[in-house]
């Protein structure tokens, strides 16, 4: 079997820092062994004399998953539309089908082929898994587990299925629960990577950092160049003030793979932290030139423009954040912030409240933050945010 790996990110806003959501997976019928050169074209013979249908489905079904792995979509499509043309029953044709309909977001009629593969093959855990899969990506979350519980009634020891659940309660915030299922996906599979990369992404969510690290870690062991792990590992580093710690990390990061916008910014975050302003900016503008619509990297260059005194110059980096997303509450504040540092209240006090509205809970959000940085022990990082959230309550 071979699992198709789906990655979802999303900006959840503890410390302001990237971190990536559960990965989710899809569960193939397909052979893990494929007779064609990963170059070659597929192809029946058109001198063949096969004439039993049966041979004929099997014959296009493999071609459809080669064409699917070399990313041919629209000829997967037609491959296996011939092999349920010679079976109409071929569960496992409909089951590939809707996973190549999925990758090209066409997530309905991917349910479609799903439905048609369990008609013909009731007990199918990994159609239901991938029956799961696509309602998770519709924000069916409670459809999603119910398809996820079948896949697992069928098929008890089912590892991808068990951590998909736990991505879905995961995007539910229910944290403890998405552990459980983490845990059951790791008994059954004990190298699998994926899983504990997920379990540390809700225990940071617990604020469980070392714990989280360990995961991290383990994720790691069992994929060197498990980027998304290292990248989460740096944020759990960050909250626990082990700042150099995160720069190295971020380090191996861009090792491999070298246009990592999140690396860059976690980096800069770092080096802001520790007072170097410069180098901060540095890996700022590699950010952005790797993604110029990550607000983020404006954020964090303007903070370290404010440290250096160079305000005009950091208000031009929150501007430019504000083009891209008018309504991300951050950067009013950090413009709001700078414009008190050039004694200009009235202009700031507009900038604190839009940034109350469009984040009407954001002094509550700081409270919580220092309050969790305080019990970690990372003073420094939440002495940062009380300044904030002070020069915020001073001047509104």
């Amino acid at each position: 079997m071979i699992v198709i790996e789906k990655q979802f990110m999303k900006n959840i806003k503890k410390l302001a820092v990237l971190f990536i959501l559960p990965l989710i997976f899809f569960s193939s019928a397909f052979a893990e062994n494929s007779t064609n050169s990963i170059n070659e074209q597929p192809q029946i013979d058109q001198k063949s004399k096969i004439q039993d249908p049966n041979i004929l489905a099997e014959e296009y079904f493999n071609i459809g998953k080669s064409l699917y792995n070399l990313g041919k979509y629209e000829e997967a499509i037609k491959n296996f539309d011939l092999a349920v043309k010679y079976k109409y029953d071929c569960a496992k044709c409909y089951n590939s089908k809707g996973m190549v309909l999925n990758d090209l977001g066409k997530h309905q009629e991917a349910i479609n082929n799903f439905n048609s593969a369990l008609k013909y093959q009731p007990i199918y855990p990994s159609a239901y898994n991938n029956t799961g899969y696509t309602l998770k990506v519709l924000g069916k979350y409670q459809e999603a587990i119910k398809n996820f519980d079948i896949a697992l009634k069928y098929n008890p020891h089912f590892a991808v299925a068990y951590n998909n659940k736990g991505s879905v309660l995961n995007d539910l915030g229910k944290y403890p629960e998405a552990i459980e299922q983490y845990d059951l996906a790791l008994q059954y599979d004990p190298k699998y990577p994926e899983a504990y990369y997920n379990k540390g992404i809700s225990l940071m969510s617990l604020w469980q950092n070392q714990e989280a690290i360990e995961n991290y870690n383990l994720a790691i062991k069992y994929k060197p160049d498990y980027v998304n792990s290292y990248n989460n590992k740096s944020v759990s580093l960050i909250n626990l003030g082990k700042y150099q710690e995160a720069i190295d990390t971020c380090n191996i990061v861009i090792k491999y793979q070298p246009n990592c916008v999140e690396a860059y910014y976690n980096k800069a975050m770092s080096l802001n932290i520790l007072k170097k302003h410069k180098e901060a900016i540095e890996n700022c503008d590699l950010a952005i030139k790797y993604s110029p619509d990550y607000i983020g990297s404006y954020l964090e260059k303007g903070i370290a423009l404010r440290k250096l005194g160079k305000y005009q110059e950091a208000i031009k980096s929150y501007d430019l954040a504000i083009n891209r997303q008018a309504d991300y509450a951050e950067s009013y504040l950090e413009k709001a912030i700078t414009l008190v540092n050039l004694n200009k209240h009235k202009e700031a006090k507009e900038n604190f409240n839009l940034a109350l509205k469009y984040k009407p809970n954001l002094m509550t959000e700081y409270k919580e933050i220092i309050k969790a940085l305080r019990k970690l022990g990372n003073d420094l990082m939440a002495g940062e945010f009380e300044e904030k959230l002070k020069i915020m309550q001073d001047n509104l």
